[in-house]
């Protein structure tokens, strides 16, 4: 008799040798798509791998060395998305009249097809098994940054498809209009894509999603950005192959941003745990 497939971990955890105070989640990179989300999730391949963030987790993939604790969704944003409040199907999808339970889906690829929604039941079993865990990490990895170092700054580290948004920036720098992050720890990323000869938006198209909003207390000293970076800098685009040379370029941009946090917590944000913030009000440099 076979044995039984492991269980279906829904993330997976890098950790640094030595913590510091940045925390990344990479929440679209995954592929997978679970036994019991299957029976109800039926995505066109392509349109799998073109809606997941291609090879992010391989672009923030060294932030351990910098001591940034890394989470990376292994579960596709078709099981459910993790960078919006919960919800089934996703995520790009159009509700037909009611009455009707197909729902029209469409992709960054160009791929469309009807499908019906899953179950009550079955959603709220991604929420509790997936959506929920999943944050959960991420909250007790800031927690414990926070702790140790009197402040926490949390990248929520992205892609996006230049298809849907071909006159976007090469790094977007996603702030909730400034309301998540600090003006230093939006200055510290800044000058991090300067130097790496990147053009840098902020807040525009991309202003930061659920996780940003959910984890950032500016006024208990959490941060929280999210970096959105430009598939044409290291991707085909007909193909979502991956440039090693690109990727390996990007690695650095990545790791560099994590280290100007950290140094820049230390220098603006770090105190003693427990202490009241500080918040320097600084503007990013445009």
């Amino acid at each position: 008799m076979s044995a039984p497939p492991p269980p279906f971990r829904p993330f997976r955890v890098h950790e640094p040798a030595a913590p510091g105070p940045v925390v990344v989640e990479v929440p679209h990179a995954g592929l997978a798509v679970d036994e019991r989300a299957a029976r109800f999730t039926r995505v066109p391949e392509r349109a799998l791998v073109a809606d997941a963030d291609i090879a992010a987790d391989a672009l923030f993939g060294d932030v351990a060395e910098e001591g940034a604790a890394l989470v990376v969704a292994t579960a596709s944003r078709f099981v459910i998305d993790l960078n919006t409040a919960p919800r089934v199907p996703t995520p790009y999808e159009d509700k037909l009249p009611y009455g009707l339970r197909e729902v029209r889906r469409r992709s960054a690829s160009g791929e469309a097809w009807l499908d019906s929604p899953p179950p009550r039941a079955e959603v709220e079993r991604r929420v509790r098994e997936v959506f929920e865990p999943y944050h959960a990490e991420v909250a007790a990895r800031l927690a414990a940054a926070r702790a140790r170092h009197g402040v926490a700054i949390l990248v929520s580290a992205h892609s996006y498809p230049d298809v849907l948004f071909p006159r976007a920036a090469d790094v977007v720098l996603g702030t909730r209009g400034g309301a998540s992050a600090a003006g230093w720890a939006r200055d510290a990323v800044a000058d991090v894509a300067r130097a790496h000869g990147l053009s840098l938006a902020l807040d525009d198209p991309f202003p930061g999603g659920h996780a940003i909003e959910r984890h950032a207390r500016r006024d208990e000293g959490v941060h929280a950005l999210q970096v959105e970076l430009a598939r044409r800098l290291y991707c085909d685009a007909r193909s979502f192959t991956p440039r090693p040379e690109d990727v390996a370029r990007l690695r650095a941009f990545a790791r560099g941003v994590v280290a100007a946090l950290a140094a820049a917590a230390r220098g603006h944000g770090a105190m003693a745990p427990h202490a009241a913030p500080r918040d320097d009000g600084a503007a990013m440099a445009r």
